[in-house]
């Protein structure tokens, strides 16, 4: 008769311990955002600007692209401050079609210029980040943040 009741505490212990843990567990950790900042030095090329984007002459030139592999869905924001005149962002996707472009607005001298952009995705995809320089001062800084939703 023992052997039952402490076969029947022993099991009665495991269901509520069982029960117990998954409320107590550590909730998973978040995945850290990828992130980086770097300084960019482009010439402008006072072109038609879709064609400096669009074109892979240019790169290194006066178009810098960054490519990034999200793992899930999240924000990518972007940054390009620190010049006077005229650069852009565009967010393409893998195959360099354009996702999403930045105002592309004109910063009066004297500077200093900030173009941002931000877009939410709902799925993990490769990402490309071009900034271009159309026609202005030739140094800038550039930060993108993904973080994940």
């Amino acid at each position: 008769m023992t052997i039952r009741r402490v076969a029947s505490v022993a099991a009665l212990g495991l269901l509520v311990a069982g029960a117990y843990s998954p409320a107590t567990a550590a909730p998973k950790p978040k995945k850290k955002p990828i992130t980086k900042t770097y300084d960019l030095n482009l010439v402008p090329l006072w072109i038609e600007p879709s064609a400096a984007c669009a074109n892979p002459e240019f790169e290194g030139v006066s178009v810098d692209t960054q490519s990034i592999k999200p793992t899930g869905p999240g924000i990518l924001s972007v940054k390009v401050t620190g010049f006077t005149g005229d650069w852009d962002v565009s967010v393409k996707d893998a195959e360099g079609t354009e996702i999403v472009k930045g105002s592309g607005n004109d910063t009066p001298n004297p500077g200093p210029g900030e173009e941002t952009v931000e877009v939410k995705f709902k799925k993990a995809e490769p990402l490309q980040i071009a900034i271009c320089n159309f026609a202005g001062t030739p140094k800038a800084t550039a930060s993108y943040t993904y973080t994940y939703k």
